[in-house]
Parts: C-alpha cells; sequence; structure tokens
C-alpha cells in the first residue's frame, strides 16, 4: 500500500471550508470545493515518504503491470482509469453533459486535425475518452437530472405568469423528446434583448416560491448567474434530492447539474465537459445538442449490494470505476482489493493493515492499493471509500 497525499481544489463554487469538514485536512477558510485522490495529470496525488518525492502518476507510470495489474497495462493503461473526489458544493456548478465513448474518440480526433491548441479556451475535447460519473451523498445534496416530461415542464413555464417566456411554453407544447431539445436549443441560442428579457423573468419567476419547488430553485440559479437564462433549467429538468447514502449515476449524454451538498464521486479519468451554461466559460452549443440525450426521466441509480455486514457496494455497470462503503463501526471489516483500488476515509480516521504492513488514513490522506494487495483489516471510527474499476468489488 502507499499512502497518499491529495490536493484540495479551490473551486469558487465550494463550500467555505467544506472538504475540511468532511476529511478533516486543515481548513483554509475559504471555498473548498473537491478532493481529488488518483493519478489525474492536473492534481495528482503525491506518495508521501518516496524517496524521488513522485506522485502516484508518476510511480504507476514507472510500472503498470505491477500497480494497474496486467490486463490493464496490456490494454495500454499507464495511469488509473478512474478517479476518485469529494465534493463539497456551496453554489451550482455548471449546466453540463459528457459525450459517450465513441462521441469523445470523434470529437478529440477532430479537434486534434483541425489544430486546435489542447489548453485553448475554446477547446471542447481534452481527449479521447468518454466520462461517466456517480456520485453518494454524505449529506443531503440536490442535482437537476434527466428532462421532465414536456407536459410538466410547459405547465412549470405557464405558472410562472412571464409573458417572455410565452415562446418556451409554446416549443413545450409540442411533446414529446423534439420539444426537448428545442426548448434547450431555444434557451441555448437566445441573444440581445431576448435573452436579457428572459433572464429577467427568470429573476421574477422564483419570487415567493415554495422552498426546494423548482421555481425557488430558479431563484436561486438566477442570483447566483445573473443575466443567463438556463437558470430556467430547473423547469425542464428533475430535481432530485439525495439523502446521505443515496446515490446517482451520470451516463454518457445525461445533461446534469449539482446545485447543493456534499458527496464521494468517482469518475472516469477524462477532461471532456461540454457546458450548457451557468458558467462563464465555453459553451459548445451545436455540439452539446448533438451529444444530449433526451426522453423524460432521471437514469436508474447504481445497485446497491452489501456483501457482507459493514459494507455497501454501489455498481454502476461502468468499466472504468466502482465505489464501495465501508463503516467498520461496528468491528473490523475485511476487504479484498484485487484490482488497482484508492482508499479515502471520511467522518474520522481508518486504520488498514495487511500483509504489507499498516496505514493509518486521516485529515484528507488516502491510500493506494496495488491487485492483490490484501486481504486488508479495516479498523476506525469513519467510513472508508473504496474506488477501483467496474469488475473490482465483491458480487
Amino acid at each position: 500500500m502507499l499512502l497518499l497525499e491529495n490536493t484540495v481544489q479551490t473551486y469558487a463554487w465550494g463550500a467555505t471550508d467544506g472538504v475540511a469538514r468532511v476529511v478533516g485536512s486543515e481548513p483554509t477558510g475559504g471555498p473548498e470545493a473537491e478532493l481529488w485522490v488518483g493519478t489525474h495529470p492536473l492534481a495528482p496525488s503525491v506518495v508521501v515518504g518516496d524517496p524521488e518525492g513522485r506522485t502516484l502518476a508518476e510511480v504507476v507510470a514507472a510500472d503498470p503491470p505491477r500497480w494497474l495489474g496486467a490486463d490493464l497495462a496490456a490494454a495500454g493503461h499507464t495511469a488509473l482509469p478512474f478517479l476518485l473526489k469529494v465534493l463539497a458544493i456551496g453554489r451550482s456548478l455548471s449546466l453540463q453533459a459528457h459525450p459517450s465513448e465513441r462521441e469523445a474518440a470523434a470529437g478529440f480526433a477532430r479537434e486534434e486535425a483541425a489544430g486546435t491548441p489542447i489548453d485553448s479556451p475554446t477547446r471542447t475535447y481534452k481527449d479521447p475518452n468518454p466520462k461517466p460519473e456517480a456520485l453518494v451523498a454524505i449529506a443531503a445534496t440536490d442535482a437537476l437530472c434527466g428532462f421532465r416530461p414536456p407536459e410538466v415542464s410547459r405547465a412549470l413555464v405557464a405558472a410562472c405568469g412571464q409573458r417572455a417566456l410565452e415562446p418556451l411554453e409554446a416549443i413545450l407544447g409540442r411533446g414529446g423528446p423534439e420539444a426537448q431539445r428545442s426548448a434547450l436549443a431555444w434557451l441555448l441560442h437566445l441573444e440581445g434583448d431576448e435573452r436579457a428579457a428572459v433572464a429577467a423573468a427568470a429573476t421574477v419567476a422564483g419570487a415567493g416560491a415554495a422552498p426546494g419547488s423548482p421555481r425557488s430553485w430558479v431563484a436561486t440559479l438566477a442570483a447566483e448567474h445573473p443575466g443567463d437564462p438556463t437558470a430556467l433549467v430547473p423547469l425542464l429538468l428533475e430535481v432530485v434530492r439525495l439523502e446521505p447514502g443515496d446515490a446517482l449515476h451520470l451516463p454518457a449524454g445525461n445533461l446534469h447539474a449539482y446545485l447543493a451538498g456534499t458527496g464521494i464521486e468517482v469518475m472516469s479519468a477524462s477532461d471532456n465537459v461540454l457546458r450548457g451554461g451557468l458558467t462563464p466559460k465555453h459553451i459548445d452549443v451545436d455540439e452539446l445538442l448533438a451529444i444530449v440525450r433526451f426522453g423524460p426521466g432521471v437514469p436508474a441509480g447504481p445497485q446497491r449490494r452489501r456483501p457482507q455486514p459493514g459494507l455497501t457496494t454501489y455498481d454502476v455497470a461502468e468499466s472504468t470505476f466502482a465505489l464501495a462503503m465501508g463503516d467498520p463501526a461496528h468491528g473490523p471489516l475485511t476487504i479484498a482489493p484485487h484490482r488497482p483500488s484508492l482508499l479515502l476515509a471520511t467522518g474520522g480516521p481508518i486504520g488498514l493493515s495487511g500483509p504489507g504492513g499498516e496505514l493509518r488514513i486521516d485529515h484528507g490522506r488516502a491510500a493506494f492499493a496495488a491487485p492483490g494487495e490484501g486481504p486488508l483489516t479495516v479498523t476506525g471510527t469513519g467510513r472508508l471509500w473504496w474506488a477501483t474499476v467496474g469488475d473490482g468489488l465483491p458480487g
């Protein structure tokens, strides 16, 4: 096992000292949005005690068969195919979707051929990989995820009583997935005076709405993103409330945005994010509309299983990642990470002991376990989050 130091990302949307409250790291006194654990090149974990001060990415790349296993190494992997995060959401994230494997490969090749620099602010595809995600709430968490039936959205828009929204109401009245697509396209293509009028209508539409209602979220988003008409998306998308332990799966093409809360997120290690609003960053409207999957309903959540007392697994049927939560409060657990694994503690310290020795993980540190590094005995007062590849958890 390797002990890891991890980076706290201080994005503006993060909750004040949000990550510190979850993992016990040193508070910064400012917004703390994400803790990253893994080999992602933007913030790779650092191996504690490594004589050369190497990152986990450097250690893994130096000997992929040892640290990833023969099959991943043979497939060309030189880094972990997944990334583990803590999210502490103080205000809404951007409205976004992620491409499928085919769409990511084609988009990356297209932009490479066009000569668009990889660090260009107008670059859409940063790599040729898909970016599905899953989140498990550790505090009440709200998100936008999945389209409402058009007739429901139409009624919500009509209830706003705003003249500037009448074209949107008419579009939704057509019904079906094409109405959902046209409604989103209308919002994204607004310009000039019409854009300003719709954004102003969003501000007014949420006045006096019941807390937690779609219109109250419109008011929140309009206040957080002045002048952005996509503040109206809670009328088009479902507002999902996750209680602690609830999970959300965000597959390719799903339009979503996190609104508030705290959770553990695991995802494929990709940077392909197509944004659609609630952000000052680049928005490629045509490409976003091409990859979004329209049609009502929230994607099916991960299947929860309890292969042994104190261990809960979250199966999202993704090949690149899987997630489990271990709670040793009532006695030691035993886990067998037969695939490359990241292990993180929340809510208190966790002890890990196995054939290779013992580690204590707390204060935002984590552990990496190579394939076959086990069995491991898990003890402590915190909770253990175990991220690995898709077939790496017990059934």
